[in-house]
């Protein structure tokens, strides 16, 4: 009698062992787990040219265009950006929309996730009332996640703004600017990009902006991508006579070499 009292004591304390085991094992799964991998180096030359065009013919004719380009060079310790966008549209003969956009960054690398840059962008855009835009900011940029899925980057500075407008008086002031672009490679062939910007004035509290673009694009080939975007540019202050919130919508063929 003893000897089985022993016996069933052992299994069930082997039972308990074992289901103890059994437990913690995921737990020691995950924290024997790799972490997440760091993204793979870029390379030191990139380019993208995008293309979008409508037509309609009979009870209404529109022709619509869209045209935006980047150019990416990596020396050492440098990230140079260039990048362009232009849009137009016709309605009946009649010019609607028209605008212009061009930005030159140059990034300096003060350590892994820091950088110091300097930015140039001029903006026009008639229908909106600015004639041209020009604006110089200075600051520094900081990589919040840097992964092979996601990856977010906010940055923050100070310069000055010209602003030439159609009606009203035009805009020369000191200016901030404060700014996030995140990134997720929702699959190998699919990413989903959100770059938003809130700019403003020292000369005036009310006088800010927001532009926001949202894209998703996924890859047709090794060359090809096609690209949905939406653009919101929203001025707090706009021109007078014109409204404060310009929106786009783009679904364009994206060759990348």
């Amino acid at each position: 009698m003893r000897l089985f009292r022993t016996c069933v004591t052992r299994l069930r304390c082997r039972s308990v062992l074992t289901a103890c085991v059994v437990g913690l094992s995921p737990a020691l799964a995950f924290a024997q787990a790799a972490p997440p991998a760091p993204a793979p180096p870029p390379s030191v030359l990139e380019g993208s040219l995008a293309f979008a065009y409508l037509g309609t013919t009979g009870n209404a004719s529109t022709q619509t265009i869209g045209l935006s380009g980047e150019v990416i060079l990596r020396p050492d310790l440098w990230v140079v950006r260039n990048k362009a966008a232009f849009v137009r549209n016709e309605s009946d003969g009649a010019l609607t929309v028209e605008s212009f956009t061009y930005l030159f960054r140059a990034d300096g690398v003060l350590s892994t996730r820091s950088s110091a840059f300097g930015e140039y962008t001029y903006f026009r855009d008639e229908f909106a009332g600015v004639e041209h835009r020009n604006a110089l900011i200075g600051g520094v940029s900081y990589t919040v996640v840097d992964r092979a899925s996601h990856a977010l980057s906010v940055d923050g500075g100070l310069g000055h703004v010209n602003e030439h407008r159609l009606v009203g008086p035009d805009v020369s002031s000191g200016t901030y600017a404060f700014g996030g672009r995140y990134r997720w490679k929702v699959s190998p062939t699919a990413e989903l990009s959100e770059d938003s910007r809130l700019t403003g004035t020292f000369a005036a509290a009310g006088d800010w902006r927001v532009d926001n673009v949202v894209s998703i694009a996924a890859r047709l080939t090794s060359l090809f991508s096609l690209k949905v975007s939406n653009t919101i540019r929203y001025a707090n202050i706009p021109v007078p006579g014109f409204k404060n919130t310009d929106t786009n919508t783009a679904i364009a063929l994206v060759a990348t070499f």
